[in-house]
């Protein structure tokens, strides 16, 4: 994944997420569901890219309805072994670093408080 493509990845399922949440009416779990439709090939493939999807996708989650991450069990457990994988963190700069340290992170904590 080149530098770029991590912000290219994240903006685009970012944008994903709200515009079927506003423009469609759809719930926080119904707009993360449509996202891991719509981006199934990048958050199922495995490695940096996956990483990316999935901490995107469930941070959304997380952020404005913790308790939907229920539902999402099986995609935050492949998320938190792909963070364990140094391979999914080469090549990275710091701020992408940061950010998707952060998204796991909080995904992470929000999915244990339950």
């Amino acid at each position: 994944m080149e530098p770029e493509s991590y912000y290219e990845l994240r903006c685009a399922i970012v944008e994903t997420f709200y515009e079927v949440l506003l423009a469609e009416g759809y719930t926080v779990g119904q707009a993360a569901s449509r996202c891991l439709v719509e981006f199934r090939s990048e958050s199922q493939g495995g490695g940096r890219t996956a990483l990316v999807a999935l901490s995107v996708v469930l941070s959304r989650v997380a952020k404005h309805d913790p308790a939907a991450l229920d539902r999402y069990q099986a995609e935050i457990g492949a998320m938190q072994a792909l963070a364990k994988r140094s391979a999914c963190w080469k090549g990275l700069a710091d701020g992408e670093r940061r950010r998707m340290k952060e998204d796991v992170r909080f995904v992470s904590e929000k999915a244990s408080a339950d």
